[in-house]
């Protein structure tokens, strides 16, 4: 977030690796955009200028003496540095730095999760957005047309099924759904049992009741 002499770099730069949210800042934003140009695994590339808050400012505009480039970025985003031996230390601010620093792999996780999606009726169903967004379209389709049956349906596998009832896909949407809700749950949870030190992120169960 700050240069090595502790000035806002330029740009905030947020992209997706794989299933990952990153954030980096930066003063060159060339070097990120020929990234992800470069690697099929990078999307959603997002740059804009770095713009502290008030606070951030205020910080900023009266940084301790003695913090490194590090701790003062952390210092300036949330009021406190990381190192417990810094006089700086805030217990309760660096909460949000340590939720910060989980989310990102945590939501991954819970997206994978999501992305298996239910069976139902024999037929596995996506969890993904885009499935989502295409059950719902085949759904409105089959109310417009006074549809009682899909005709053939080609599930999450690859493969296909005929006469598959309008109402086992809208049951599978909402089953979906209710799973959906489940993980965003046990997300928030582990985000603060990782964040707290209470639980390995590596060791998560996301399983449901809607499996």
């Amino acid at each position: 977030m700050l240069r090595n002499d502790l000035t806002p770099m330029q740009y905030r730069v947020r992209f997706v690796d794989g299933d990952i949210e990153r954030t980096h800042y930066t003063d060159d934003r060339r070097y990120y955009e020929r990234l992800i140009a470069a690697h099929g695994h990078l999307s959603e590339l997002r740059i804009e200028p770095l713009t502290l808050t008030p606070e951030q400012q205020q910080r900023l505009d009266t940084l301790p003496a003695g913090l490194t480039p590090h701790d003062a970025g952390i210092y300036v985003r949330y009021g406190t540095a990381e190192s417990e031996d810094s006089p700086h230390f805030d217990a309760t601010l660096i909460a949000a730095y340590h939720r910060d620093k989980a989310e990102p792999a945590i939501k991954g996780e819970r997206k994978r999760a999501e992305a298996l999606g239910v069976v139902h009726n024999g037929i596995r169903y996506s969890g993904d957005p885009s499935n989502r967004q295409a059950m719902q379209e085949a759904l409105m389709a089959a109310d417009d047309g006074g549809m009682t049956v899909f005709a053939a349906w080609k599930d999450s596998d690859g493969s296909y099924h005929d006469d598959v009832p309008v109402v086992d896909v809208r049951d599978a949407l909402r089953k979906i759904g209710q799973r959906r809700a489940h993980l965003i749950g046990l997300e928030a949870q582990y985000v603060a049992a990782v964040a707290d030190g209470q639980a390995d992120g590596s060791e998560l169960d996301w399983s449901t009741p809607h499996d």
